[in-house]
């Protein structure tokens, strides 16, 4: 595995541009050369939690308990300095809705649906802008993408596509992208809690759990913050 660069993609908010919708859309990286080194403590408290009747499977960090995102977050804490996180955050009303809007017509009537091809699009690549741009980006030889496969068929397909044209763009190296279960790698777990820090810091401002991981946080990039236009408005 020398020389290959590991990324493992995690999203949190959801894609209703809407009053009702996150305010925010978050897409998280986990960078490392090294996706093994210490991740057997984090099977140790697995299974530590099992042998004290607690029915863990896998860690998430919205469905965790507190007391298990607390143990979570000593683990996250205590890693070393081989990984890196990268974030981009997006406040949705203040996209432009063509990025996320398609609009056709069917039996003479205009039909408007969310697709977010564009938005996706745009906050996949400047995440990947900010990964590359760091300077341990020079020792790699390979990249390996892992994402979650909680993403629907439709938008595995759109990133694959997304991924490929950037990556095949802009480095001659070669490259894998896959998408796993959270529950088969550590580090798509542990992506998921850096992930959920870094969006419950924007959406509900909540500062205890980022405060733990702050010092991996290597970029965190509000990619609409000049914008002034609000397209709608969120309910208090």
């Amino acid at each position: 595995m020398k020389g290959t660069l590991f990324l493992f993609i995690d999203e949190s908010g959801n894609f209703d541009f809407s009053s009702k919708g996150t305010k925010y859309f978050v897409l998280s990286c986990l960078s490392t050369f090294m996706p093994v080194k210490e991740r057997g403590r984090l099977i140790k408290l697995r299974y530590e939690l099992l042998a004290n009747g607690v029915d863990q499977e896998y860690f998430h960090a919205t469905e965790d308990a507190q007391a298990i995102r607390d143990r979570v977050f000593e683990l996250i804490n205590s890693l070393s300095d081989d990984i890196e996180i990268h974030s981009v955050v997006a406040q949705k009303n203040k996209a432009n809705p063509s990025l996320y809007k398609e609009e056709y017509f069917k039996k003479g009537k205009r039909i408007e649906r969310i697709v977010g091809a564009e938005f996706y699009q745009r906050v996949c690549q400047t995440l990947l802008q900010y990964v590359f741009r760091r300077s341990n980006f020079q020792k790699a030889t390979r990249i390996v993408v892992v994402l979650g496969s909680i993403f629907t068929r439709d938008r595995q397909s759109l990133i694959l596509k997304t991924l490929k044209k950037y990556l095949k763009e802009n480095f001659a190296m070669p490259f894998e992208i896959y998408f796993h279960s959270s529950q088969a790698d550590l580090n798509c777990q542990y992506a998921d809690y850096f992930g959920w820090a870094i969006a419950i810091r924007w959406e509900r401002s909540e500062l205890r759990s980022y405060i733990l991981i702050k010092s991996k946080v290597k970029s965190e990039y509000e990619i609409f913050k000049r914008g002034e236009t609000l397209y709608y408005q969120y309910k208090n």
